[in-house]
């Protein structure tokens, strides 16, 4: 007799080598609970990701420590020495320049072994780096926001890769009269980026270092990040040393596993993220790692970018947006080469800004069966550029969707009960990974934290287990994207937006609920386009503006919109638009890491939502069969 294949449940899961911890619950009178860690976060000597540049540039000074496309598609390569040479020659010119604590360093332009440099250099001698998103300085018409950040940190000198790129941006900001530091292009009156890295370390540059070293305080800002909320205006957050040691601190604890690796990661998260710039960055600072500079990004045209890269890196661990994941799926399904590769080394995988679908998630576990015999875990936690990118993570193997674990050592959440009865609370966060107020907005501020100091992230969870908290939180969407019906039943708008594209899948590539005071759930989509041109052969090589009004589409569309999962029958999306215009940037959609705002795109696209709920709809909008 054959003997059968092994069940999906009894395949093994790769082992994920974190420790698990005992979690402590103060369960109140008015139903809230406080979830804290039984332990403390371990205690660690450095004060800042900089700190560890040394010890390396000793241990592993020949590694690579950075590496990133030239021109011509070869890895250029920065090794751990030449880093700490070059950030010792950079702090040293940018105290020349006259900056210091309270004469910060604008960052314009995207990740790169300079900007690297430059942001451990300003950390190094306690200069506050203010990382903005390019699309700030590249994609806006106005500048409102570019304009909005400057004027709210006003620069002591501003970066940019390529001062051709950023023209217009910098002649909008003429007014500063901040001196610009350019790496290439460089125009009359900027500073080259080859004379501060061949600035010389004289005796009395290195005593200026020391001085200034020794003037870093806990307190001190190291970094200002910018988030932008409803409003689409950025918000300064200032991180602290504190914030940056308490990241280094949960590192020490949570990623022991490294210290005995060579580490590899392959990141495209901007630096000017928490996430990317804190987390991701900080993580390979401080193990040494090899880190390669991802130029792909989760979007057409691009993500083929991160499958090369993925084809001839093999990452140590590997974290991206569920909207890359839902792309990467199909890469990994059809790419033999690239799948063998991305699982030969990798630990676990993990996710961030947006829930993943459990489709996806499955997809992508049947190639690592049948290409590594084991699945791979996927962990996510919760955090917020204001938490410092930490808050709580899942530490281990979860066949839960969205499990995002527990409160990490130094960090504490509170649960409040939320109206509904469903088992949702409002959650809150309180620890040293926590930023002490907005920039210039004490209002704003004020509002942001509660009467005993957690500060209010937005966002809903339920306990795995509500016996056992130790088992973990699973993310129920965000409080401010919640709305009621017009018969008053709330709509959790992250439960209905997953379960819509796990029944889609994969025409869909995000989706935006709408329905406030509606009868019924409509909404409005993007496709992906690629699954959606596979439906018929006359679709093939179709433009996105005639495939989202194609009657195949529609009636695929139509076919899928049924009953989801548990929700309920007056939870289930009864018409679905699908859109050609992709999510604006500049009217702040979407983010850099790909979450869409549900609550602006539903503003700004309000025409498209009257024509969903028309009582006569047209043709092309998917009505549920």
């Amino acid at each position: 007799m054959t003997p059968m294949a092994p069940t999906r449940q009894t395949v093994p899961v790769r082992p994920v080598h974190m420790p698990l911890r005992r979690t402590l619950v103060e369960r109140r009178s008015d139903g809230s609970l406080i979830l804290r860690p039984a332990a403390p976060p371990p205690a660690i000597t450095q004060g800042s990701f900089a700190d560890f540049l040394e010890d390396w540039a000793g241990v592993r000074g020949d590694a690579a420590a950075f590496c990133e496309r030239d021109s011509n598609g070869a890895w250029r390569k920065l090794s751990w020495a030449e880093l700490w040479q070059q950030v010792q020659a950079v702090a040293a010119a940018l105290l020349d320049m006259g900056l210091g604590q309270t004469q910060p360093l604008m960052l314009l332009s995207g990740n790169s072994i300079e900007q690297a440099i430059v942001l451990l250099a300003a950390e190094y001698v306690g200069i506050p780096t203010a990382p903005v998103s390019p699309a700030y300085a590249m994609l806006s018409q106005d500048f409102a926001r570019l304009k909005n950040v400057v004027e709210m940190v006003p620069p002591a000198a501003i970066f940019v890769q390529d001062s051709m790129r950023f023209e217009r941006a910098l002649a909008a900001l003429k007014d500063t009269r901040a001196p610009v530091i350019a790496v290439h292009a460089v125009s009359t009156g900027q500073i080259a980026w080859a004379k501060l890295v061949g600035t010389e370390l004289n005796a009395a540059r290195r005593s200026a270092i020391a001085a200034a070293r020794a003037a870093i305080t806990p307190d001190a800002i190291a970094r200002i990040l910018f988030t932008s909320g409803s409003t689409g205006m950025p918000k300064g957050v200032p991180l602290s040393y504190r914030n940056f040691k308490a990241v280094a601190s949960y590192f020490a604890d949570n990623l022991a596993f490294l210290r005995d690796t060579e580490p590899v990661f392959l990141d495209w998260l901007p630096w000017h993220h928490g996430l990317g710039g804190v987390l991701n960055l900080g993580r390979s600072i401080q193990f040494g790692a090899t880190h390669y500079i991802d130029d792909g990004r989760p979007l057409p045209g691009l993500i083929e970018r991160t499958v090369r890269n993925l084809r001839e890196v093999a990452p140590t661990i590997f974290t991206s947006v569920p909207s890359a994941w839902t792309v990467l799926a199909n890469e990994l399904e059809r790419d033999d080469e690239l799948a063998a590769n991305l699982f030969s080394k990798v630990h676990f995988f993990g996710y961030g800004g947006a829930s993943l679908p459990v489709e996806v998630r499955e997809r992508i576990q049947r190639v690592a069966e049948k290409v590594a015999g084991e699945r791979i875990a996927f962990l996510t936690g919760l955090a917020c550029t204001e938490t410092s990118g930490m808050g709580t993570y899942c530490g281990w193997p979860s066949e839960t969707p969205g499990n995002i674990g527990t409160p990490v050592p130094g960090s504490e959440v509170k649960l409040l009960p939320l109206e509904g009865g469903d088992g949702r609370y409002e959650i809150r966060m309180r620890g040293a990974n926590v930023f002490g107020g907005y920039i210039k907005n004490s209002e704003l501020s004020a509002a942001a934290f509660d009467d005993e100091g957690f500060f209010r992230l937005g966002d809903a969870v339920r306990l795995a287990d509500p016996d056992d908290p130790s088992k973990g939180m699973l993310f129920a969407g965000r409080v401010v994207e919640d709305f009621k019906l017009a018969n008053g039943t709330w709509v959790r708008t992250g439960a209905v937006r997953l379960a819509l594209l796990d029944s889609c899948a994969p025409l869909l590539a995000d989706a935006v609920i709408c329905g406030h005071d509606q009868a019924y759930l409509g909404a409005l989509a993007w496709p992906n386009i690629a699954a959606c041109q596979r439906l018929a052969p006359e679709l093939e090589g179709l433009d996105p503006a005639a495939l989202v009004t194609h009657p195949v589409v529609v009636e695929a569309l139509s076919k899928r919109l049924k009953n989801t999962g548990d929700l309920g029958a007056t939870l289930v999306v009864q018409r679905l638009l699908l859109m050609a215009e992709p999510p604006s940037m500049d009217a702040n959609e979407i983010a850099d890491k790909g979450y869409v705002n549900q609550a602006v795109t539903r503003a700004r696209r309000a025409h498209l939502i009257d024509a969903l709920y028309l009582a006569e709809p047209a043709a092309h909008v998917a009505l549920a069969k």
